[in-house]
């Protein structure tokens, strides 16, 4: 009986195969670094940037409130999220009304994996700028608007904002001074075009709008004279954003105003029983830091609140 030997035999493929093998784990083992360390930079470089927003943000609040540019309190928050950034800086231009302020700071991240094959390290940036100025767009304004060519007005801005006078503003003046023709309305303002229940109004008041009112919206009237119905009189004492418009238009039978700033006041008395046309409120202006970004800034003309916007982020924005 004749037998076969069928023991493997070595084929001469099989080097080959071997060293082809070798050479295509060498790109495997490339990308499996690239994608590694590239997840480490991308997570320290976020970490950065996200340092880098908060310290805009502390320190353009700081500038507005104390004229201070970047103090250490602030520049501590550079290390929020544990980032840990070799070199900042910050810079400004115009003032602390009206200008800009950027932070700006870079790190090297390490690579481990990457350094087998002669990188050790991937520099990393980020910036943030703030923009700050007049409000372009603001949360909590109260349903009283007011024409911004009234006499208060005028006078509170042409003063520098520096009056301190008391101010008592009829009802019917609002309307007038912005085109005259909204008869039947009182400078009430109606934010969401609704049917103003009474319970709306007084949240209104006593909280103000919960929605950003923006420079350039147009807002129906709440036909009617102020009354107590809306519980002004709880506010005697507080400050309020008062809205202000340049235009105000008849539509039907209700007024259209066109939103043109804000102001902010301290409310000092009302009048809110007799004749309609002699109702009133008495106010006081005042400067004033809405110390929350605002979503624009800006866009409107200053009447002497400022706020501050991200308007920027790595030089990518406008500013």
């Amino acid at each position: 009986m004749t037998t076969r030997d069928i023991s493997p035999r070595n084929s001469p493929n099989d080097g080959s195969i071997i060293a082809l093998t070798a050479i295509m784990l060498v790109p495997l083992v490339i990308g499996l670094a690239i994608v590694v360390d590239s997840g480490r930079v991308w997570a320290e470089r976020a970490a950065l940037q996200n340092s880098v927003e908060v310290t805009a943000a502390s320190a353009a609040s700081t500038w507005i409130r104390t004229n201070t540019v970047c103090p250490s309190s602030v520049l501590a928050y550079l290390t929020t999220d544990d980032a840990t950034p070799t070199t900042h800086s910050c810079v400004t231009t115009g003032s602390s009304r009206a200008g800009t302020i950027t932070v700006s700071a870079s790190d090297a991240s390490p690579l481990f994996f990457s350094s087998l094959f002669g990188r050790s390290s991937s520099n990393i940036n980020a910036s943030t700028t703030v923009e700050i100025g007049s409000a372009g767009s603001l949360v909590g304004v109260w349903p009283v608007g007011l024409c911004e060519r009234h006499p208060s007005i005028v006078a509170w801005r042409d003063s520098g904002f520096s009056l301190t006078t008391d101010y008592t503003i009829t009802a019917r003046t609002g309307p007038q001074d912005c085109g005259g023709g909204a008869g039947g309305n009182w400078g009430m303002l109606d934010f969401n075009g609704g049917s103003n229940p009474t319970s709306e109004m007084i949240e209104w008041v006593q909280n103000g709008y919960s929605e950003a009112l923006d420079v350039g919206d147009i807002v129906p009237g709440n036909p009617g004279a102020l009354s107590n119905s809306a519980r002004i009189d709880t506010m005697i004492g507080e400050r309020v954003l008062i809205a202000l418009y340049d235009q105000a238009t008849v539509s039907g039978s209700n007024a259209n105003f066109r939103i043109s700033g804000f102001a902010r006041a301290l409310l000092v008395g009302v009048r809110l029983t007799g004749a309609a046309a002699s109702r009133s409120l008495t106010v006081r202006f005042e400067t004033g830091i809405i110390d929350r970004p605002s979503s624009s800034v800006g866009d409107g003309s200053n009447f002497g609140i400022t706020t501050w916007a991200i308007c920027a982020y790595d030089n990518k924005g406008v500013c």
